[in-house]
């Protein structure tokens, strides 16, 4: 009896192995699959970073005024899909190697400083302007000269034209009004040479008037001959015709003579006068 009951113990037996083996078999294709979706999840984070550090590099590249590139992160949904992959698979990957390796991420390379060059347009601004600053410095100093220039020749005229008046006072008496005559010359003089005038002044008066002199002066020429601050020298060239109580009647006499003239107070009058051989 015993015998006949053993069949059914081994079915029952060869059943449970069955599921055991059914199961593990289950598993493993689980596990299988896990692995499988962890490498294609770190196959597509792996191609999204280097696609986001190509366009990183590109966009760096292009643009002139950019000085630094920040490379762009990956997509967050790869790293969550990594996550996810990493979590569930956490216990299979205990127990069974990983077969698929992520490929190495490229090291970020550092972003490159270009050299800001300045634009053609601020060149030629840069050129305009100097240009300009130059034209105007040009001019003022033109202007400067030529403002130099005019009031050097004014001020040579008044110093001839001095020179020319107070010698045709001197060369110019009337015994009739002597008096008035000197008076003139010690008008269009100045400094030493007036006051030793004014000195002999009443003397030189006389002797016209008891000489009956009549003289008549002409300047021939006069010319600059060297001018300082408020002082120049002028070369006169003379004539005068005297007539007088001893028989001279215009009788001419040419003078030669270098005259000193100095600025008083707005007017050019005699400060000294020398003859010349």
């Amino acid at each position: 009896m015993a015998e006949t009951k053993g069949p059914p113990e081994d079915a029952a037996t060869s059943k449970a192995d069955a599921k055991a083996l059914l199961e593990e078999a289950e598993a493993e294709a689980a596990e299988a699959e896990a692995l499988a979706a962890a490498a294609r999840a770190r196959a597509r984070a792996a191609r999204l970073r280097r696609e986001a550090l190509a366009e990183a590099t590109e966009t760096t590249e292009a643009a002139e005024t950019t000085e630094a590139a920040e490379t762009e992160e990956p997509d967050s949904d790869a790293h969550g899909a990594d996550d996810a992959v990493e979590a569930s698979g956490a216990k299979t990957d205990e127990d069974a190697p990983d077969e698929t390796v992520a490929p190495k991420e490229p090291e970020s390379k550092p972003p490159r400083r270009r050299l800001r060059l300045p634009s053609l347009s601020a060149t030629l601004k840069v050129a305009a302007i100097v240009l300009i600053v130059g034209f105007v410095g040009i001019t003022g100093y033109m202007a400067w000269q030529d403002h130099e220039a005019t009031d050097r020749t004014r001020r040579a005229a008044n110093f001839v034209a001095g020179a020319r008046q107070g010698i045709i006072n001197m060369t110019s008496l009337d015994f009739n009004h002597a008096k008035e005559d000197v008076q003139r010359v010690i008008d269009s003089s100045t400094g030493q040479f007036r006051d030793d005038f004014q000195q002999r002044a009443k003397d030189f008066t006389s002797v016209v008037e008891q000489s009956k002199v009549t003289t008549q002066g002409t300047v021939n020429a006069a010319a600059l001959e060297s001018m300082d601050g408020k002082t120049a020298s002028v070369l006169v060239s003379a004539t005068s015709k005297i007539t007088n109580a001893a028989g001279a009647k215009d009788e001419p006499r040419v003078f030669r003579l270098r005259v000193t003239v100095t600025e008083d107070g707005g007017q050019y009058k005699m400060s000294k006068v020398d003859f010349v051989a």
